[in-house]
Protein backbone atom coordinates (compact mmCIF):
# COMPACT_ATOMS: atom_id res chain seq x y z
CA UNK A 1 0.00 0.00 0.00
CA UNK A 2 1.24 3.51 -0.80
CA UNK A 3 -0.18 6.75 0.58
CA UNK A 4 0.94 10.35 0.89
CA UNK A 5 -1.03 10.81 4.10
CA UNK A 6 1.30 10.17 7.08
CA UNK A 7 -1.62 10.14 9.54
CA UNK A 8 -3.42 7.43 7.56
CA UNK A 9 -0.24 5.35 7.32
CA UNK A 10 0.34 5.68 11.07
CA UNK A 11 -3.24 4.57 11.78
CA UNK A 12 -2.88 1.54 9.48
CA UNK A 13 0.38 0.53 11.14
CA UNK A 14 -1.07 1.05 14.60
CA UNK A 15 -3.75 -1.57 13.97
CA UNK A 16 -1.61 -4.00 11.97
CA UNK A 17 -1.81 -7.64 13.02
CA UNK A 18 2.00 -7.84 13.12
CA UNK A 19 4.03 -6.00 15.70
CA UNK A 20 5.89 -3.21 13.90
CA UNK A 21 8.94 -1.26 15.05
CA UNK A 22 10.84 1.36 13.10
CA UNK A 23 14.49 1.48 14.14
CA UNK A 24 17.28 3.84 13.27
CA UNK A 25 20.96 2.97 13.35
CA UNK A 26 23.90 4.85 14.75
CA UNK A 27 26.47 3.91 17.35
CA UNK A 28 25.56 0.85 19.37
CA UNK A 29 22.35 -1.11 19.08
CA UNK A 30 19.62 0.35 16.82
CA UNK A 31 17.11 2.45 18.75
CA UNK A 32 13.36 2.23 18.32
CA UNK A 33 11.88 5.26 16.60
CA UNK A 34 8.29 4.01 16.39
CA UNK A 35 6.33 1.02 17.73
CA UNK A 36 2.71 0.13 17.01
CA UNK A 37 0.04 -1.03 19.46
CA UNK A 38 0.41 -4.69 18.46
CA UNK A 39 4.10 -4.74 19.38
CA UNK A 40 3.38 -2.97 22.66
CA UNK A 41 0.74 -5.61 23.36
CA UNK A 42 3.21 -8.42 22.65
CA UNK A 43 5.61 -6.78 25.11
CA UNK A 44 2.80 -6.18 27.62
CA UNK A 45 3.91 -2.56 27.82
CA UNK A 46 2.23 0.82 27.31
CA UNK A 47 2.21 1.81 23.65
CA UNK A 48 4.74 4.58 24.19
CA UNK A 49 7.24 2.48 26.15
CA UNK A 50 9.39 0.98 23.33
CA UNK A 51 10.13 4.34 21.69
CA UNK A 52 13.66 5.43 22.51
CA UNK A 53 14.77 2.03 23.78
CA UNK A 54 17.54 0.04 22.14
CA UNK A 55 16.39 -2.90 20.05
CA UNK A 56 18.20 -5.27 22.42
CA UNK A 57 15.95 -4.04 25.25
CA UNK A 58 12.97 -5.87 23.76
CA UNK A 59 14.69 -8.90 22.25
CA UNK A 60 15.85 -11.46 24.76
CA UNK A 61 18.60 -12.65 22.42
CA UNK A 62 20.39 -11.02 19.53
CA UNK A 63 19.63 -12.74 16.22
CA UNK A 64 22.41 -13.86 13.92
CA UNK A 65 22.31 -10.41 12.35
CA UNK A 66 21.94 -7.99 15.31
CA UNK A 67 21.96 -4.90 13.11
CA UNK A 68 19.03 -6.22 11.06
CA UNK A 69 20.76 -5.74 7.73
CA UNK A 70 19.44 -8.96 6.17
CA UNK A 71 16.40 -7.38 4.57
CA UNK A 72 13.29 -9.47 4.03
CA UNK A 73 14.67 -12.64 5.62
CA UNK A 74 12.69 -14.08 8.51
CA UNK A 75 14.67 -14.57 11.72
CA UNK A 76 13.44 -16.29 14.86
CA UNK A 77 13.69 -14.03 17.92
CA UNK A 78 12.07 -13.94 21.33
CA UNK A 79 10.62 -10.75 22.78
CA UNK A 80 11.03 -10.00 26.45
CA UNK A 81 7.71 -9.09 28.08
CA UNK A 82 7.26 -6.74 31.01
CA UNK A 83 6.46 -9.65 33.35
CA UNK A 84 9.61 -11.58 32.44
CA UNK A 85 7.95 -14.10 30.12
CA UNK A 86 8.84 -14.29 26.44
CA UNK A 87 7.02 -14.67 23.16
CA UNK A 88 8.66 -16.30 20.14
CA UNK A 89 8.32 -14.36 16.88
CA UNK A 90 9.51 -14.41 13.31
CA UNK A 91 11.08 -11.06 12.47
CA UNK A 92 11.10 -9.57 8.97
CA UNK A 93 12.96 -6.42 7.95
CA UNK A 94 12.23 -3.73 5.35
CA UNK A 95 14.57 -0.86 4.45
CA UNK A 96 13.17 2.66 4.72
CA UNK A 97 14.67 6.01 3.86
CA UNK A 98 17.10 8.00 6.02
CA UNK A 99 18.80 4.91 7.39
CA UNK A 100 15.65 3.63 9.10
CA UNK A 101 14.27 0.11 8.94
CA UNK A 102 10.83 -1.36 9.65
CA UNK A 103 10.83 -4.62 11.60
CA UNK A 104 7.72 -6.81 11.57
CA UNK A 105 7.23 -9.25 14.45
CA UNK A 106 4.86 -12.13 13.77
CA UNK A 107 4.23 -14.52 16.69
CA UNK A 108 5.04 -18.10 15.77
CA UNK A 109 1.69 -19.94 15.60
CA UNK A 110 0.95 -22.60 18.17
CA UNK A 111 1.04 -26.20 17.02
CA UNK A 112 -2.27 -27.21 18.61
CA UNK A 113 -5.72 -25.93 17.59
CA UNK A 114 -8.38 -24.23 19.65
CA UNK A 115 -8.12 -23.95 23.42
CA UNK A 116 -5.05 -26.17 23.57
CA UNK A 117 -3.08 -23.61 21.60
CA UNK A 118 -3.09 -21.27 24.58
CA UNK A 119 -1.83 -24.03 26.85
CA UNK A 120 1.11 -25.38 24.83
CA UNK A 121 4.41 -23.65 24.14
CA UNK A 122 5.42 -24.50 20.57
CA UNK A 123 9.18 -24.31 21.11
CA UNK A 124 9.29 -26.72 24.06
CA UNK A 125 6.08 -28.77 23.85
CA UNK A 126 5.44 -27.97 27.52
CA UNK A 127 2.66 -25.84 28.96
CA UNK A 128 2.93 -22.09 28.76
CA UNK A 129 3.63 -20.29 32.05
CA UNK A 130 0.29 -18.51 31.67
CA UNK A 131 -1.55 -21.83 31.51
CA UNK A 132 0.23 -23.23 34.57
CA UNK A 133 -0.52 -20.11 36.61
CA UNK A 134 -4.16 -20.22 35.53
CA UNK A 135 -4.42 -23.85 36.66
CA UNK A 136 -2.67 -23.04 39.96
CA UNK A 137 -5.01 -20.15 40.73
CA UNK A 138 -8.06 -22.27 39.91
CA UNK A 139 -6.93 -25.28 41.96
CA UNK A 140 -5.79 -23.09 44.86
CA UNK A 141 -9.34 -22.08 45.74
CA UNK A 142 -10.61 -25.63 45.18
CA UNK A 143 -7.90 -27.05 47.43
CA UNK A 144 -8.72 -24.50 50.14
CA UNK A 145 -12.29 -25.76 50.11
CA UNK A 146 -11.52 -29.49 49.86
CA UNK A 147 -8.33 -29.64 51.94
CA UNK A 148 -6.18 -30.98 49.08
CA UNK A 149 -2.40 -30.72 48.97
CA UNK A 150 -0.84 -28.68 46.17
CA UNK A 151 2.81 -29.01 45.14
CA UNK A 152 4.95 -26.61 43.14
CA UNK A 153 8.48 -27.47 42.02
CA UNK A 154 10.84 -24.86 40.66
CA UNK A 155 13.62 -26.52 38.63
CA UNK A 156 16.65 -24.55 37.41
CA UNK A 157 19.50 -25.77 35.22
CA UNK A 158 22.79 -25.31 37.07
CA UNK A 159 25.17 -23.11 35.08
CA UNK A 160 22.79 -22.56 32.15
CA UNK A 161 24.41 -19.27 31.16
CA UNK A 162 27.85 -20.87 31.17
CA UNK A 163 26.60 -23.72 28.96
CA UNK A 164 25.23 -21.16 26.51
CA UNK A 165 28.55 -19.31 26.46
CA UNK A 166 30.44 -22.51 25.61
CA UNK A 167 28.07 -24.19 23.13
CA UNK A 168 25.87 -21.40 21.73
CA UNK A 169 22.14 -20.89 21.31
CA UNK A 170 21.27 -23.85 19.08
CA UNK A 171 22.89 -26.47 21.30
CA UNK A 172 21.48 -24.84 24.43
CA UNK A 173 17.93 -24.87 23.06
CA UNK A 174 18.26 -28.54 22.14
CA UNK A 175 19.49 -29.41 25.64
CA UNK A 176 16.76 -27.37 27.34
CA UNK A 177 14.11 -29.18 25.30
CA UNK A 178 15.66 -32.48 26.41
CA UNK A 179 15.62 -31.37 30.04
CA UNK A 180 12.00 -30.27 29.69
CA UNK A 181 10.99 -33.65 28.27
CA UNK A 182 12.81 -35.38 31.15
CA UNK A 183 10.95 -33.31 33.74
CA UNK A 184 7.63 -33.96 32.01
CA UNK A 185 8.36 -37.70 31.95
CA UNK A 186 8.66 -37.63 35.75
CA UNK A 187 5.31 -35.82 36.08
CA UNK A 188 3.10 -38.37 34.34
CA UNK A 189 -0.38 -37.85 35.80
CA UNK A 190 -2.92 -36.17 33.57
CA UNK A 191 -3.39 -33.40 36.15
CA UNK A 192 0.33 -32.58 36.38
CA UNK A 193 1.49 -29.44 34.57
CA UNK A 194 5.07 -28.60 33.55
CA UNK A 195 6.02 -25.24 32.03
CA UNK A 196 9.24 -23.71 30.77
CA UNK A 197 9.69 -20.20 32.14
CA UNK A 198 12.90 -18.93 30.56
CA UNK A 199 16.36 -20.23 29.75
CA UNK A 200 16.98 -23.13 32.11
CA UNK A 201 13.97 -22.43 34.35
CA UNK A 202 10.93 -24.69 34.73
CA UNK A 203 7.86 -24.99 36.93
CA UNK A 204 5.97 -28.17 37.76
CA UNK A 205 2.59 -28.26 39.48
CA UNK A 206 0.75 -31.22 40.98
CA UNK A 207 -2.45 -31.80 42.96
CA UNK A 208 -2.80 -34.31 45.81
CA UNK A 209 0.92 -35.04 45.94
CA UNK A 210 1.87 -35.35 49.59
CA UNK A 211 5.08 -33.66 50.83
CA UNK A 212 7.16 -36.84 50.95
CA UNK A 213 6.04 -37.85 47.46
CA UNK A 214 6.80 -34.34 46.23
CA UNK A 215 10.31 -34.53 47.64
CA UNK A 216 10.88 -37.90 45.97
CA UNK A 217 9.62 -36.52 42.64
CA UNK A 218 12.09 -33.64 42.95
CA UNK A 219 14.96 -36.01 43.68
CA UNK A 220 13.92 -38.22 40.75
CA UNK A 221 13.98 -35.25 38.37
CA UNK A 222 17.45 -34.25 39.56
CA UNK A 223 18.73 -37.83 39.12
CA UNK A 224 17.13 -38.30 35.69
CA UNK A 225 18.69 -35.09 34.33
CA UNK A 226 22.08 -36.04 35.76
CA UNK A 227 21.76 -39.47 34.15
CA UNK A 228 21.42 -37.84 30.72
CA UNK A 229 25.22 -37.37 30.99
CA UNK A 230 25.21 -34.11 29.00
CA UNK A 231 28.78 -32.82 29.09
CA UNK A 232 29.05 -29.39 30.73
CA UNK A 233 32.71 -28.31 31.05
CA UNK A 234 31.83 -25.27 33.20
CA UNK A 235 29.21 -26.90 35.40
CA UNK A 236 29.26 -25.71 39.02
CA UNK A 237 28.35 -29.20 40.21
CA UNK A 238 30.56 -31.61 38.31
CA UNK A 239 31.31 -32.84 34.81
CA UNK A 240 27.76 -33.06 33.52
CA UNK A 241 24.78 -30.75 33.25
CA UNK A 242 22.58 -30.89 36.34
CA UNK A 243 19.52 -29.18 37.81
CA UNK A 244 18.46 -27.91 41.21
CA UNK A 245 14.89 -28.27 42.44
CA UNK A 246 12.90 -26.48 45.11
CA UNK A 247 9.79 -28.37 46.21
CA UNK A 248 6.96 -26.92 48.29
CA UNK A 249 3.78 -28.81 49.23
CA UNK A 250 0.89 -27.40 51.24
CA UNK A 251 -2.82 -27.46 51.89
CA UNK A 252 -3.55 -23.85 50.90
CA UNK A 253 -4.12 -21.69 53.99
CA UNK A 254 -6.95 -19.18 53.89
CA UNK A 255 -4.83 -16.15 54.64
CA UNK A 256 -2.45 -16.31 51.64
CA UNK A 257 -2.75 -16.50 47.87
CA UNK A 258 -1.23 -18.86 45.35
CA UNK A 259 1.73 -16.52 44.72
CA UNK A 260 3.08 -17.53 48.13
CA UNK A 261 3.61 -21.08 46.87
CA UNK A 262 5.56 -19.85 43.85
CA UNK A 263 7.70 -17.57 46.00
CA UNK A 264 8.44 -20.37 48.47
CA UNK A 265 9.52 -22.67 45.62
CA UNK A 266 11.77 -19.90 44.29
CA UNK A 267 13.44 -19.53 47.70
CA UNK A 268 13.87 -23.31 47.95
CA UNK A 269 15.59 -23.64 44.57
CA UNK A 270 17.83 -20.66 45.36
CA UNK A 271 18.88 -22.45 48.54
CA UNK A 272 19.57 -25.65 46.58
CA UNK A 273 21.74 -23.76 44.13
CA UNK A 274 23.60 -21.99 46.93
CA UNK A 275 24.53 -25.42 48.30
CA UNK A 276 26.25 -26.37 45.04
CA UNK A 277 23.29 -27.46 42.93
CA UNK A 278 22.50 -30.96 41.68
CA UNK A 279 20.00 -31.48 44.49
CA UNK A 280 16.34 -31.17 45.44
CA UNK A 281 15.28 -29.40 48.60
CA UNK A 282 11.76 -29.72 50.00
CA UNK A 283 10.65 -26.83 52.17
CA UNK A 284 7.38 -25.92 53.93
CA UNK A 285 5.27 -22.96 52.86
CA UNK A 286 6.57 -19.99 54.81
CA UNK A 287 5.33 -16.79 53.14
CA UNK A 288 7.94 -14.05 52.99
CA UNK A 289 7.34 -10.91 55.01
Amino acid sequence: MTTSDPALLAEVLRHALDGVAVVEGGSGAPRIFYANATLAGLLRRPEEWPVGHALEDIEIEAPADPNATTVGIGQRVRLRRADGTTVECERWAMLLSDGKMALHYRPVPRSAPGALAAAVDRSSGLSTPEHLLEVLRRDWSIAQRDGRTLTVMRIDVDGCREYHEVFGRGATDNVLRQVGRTIAACMRRSSDVVARLADGEYLAFAVSLEPEAGRLHGERIVARVRDLAILHPRSPSGRYLTVSAGVVSTVPPREVGSDALLEAAQRAVAEARSQGGNRALARPLTPAG
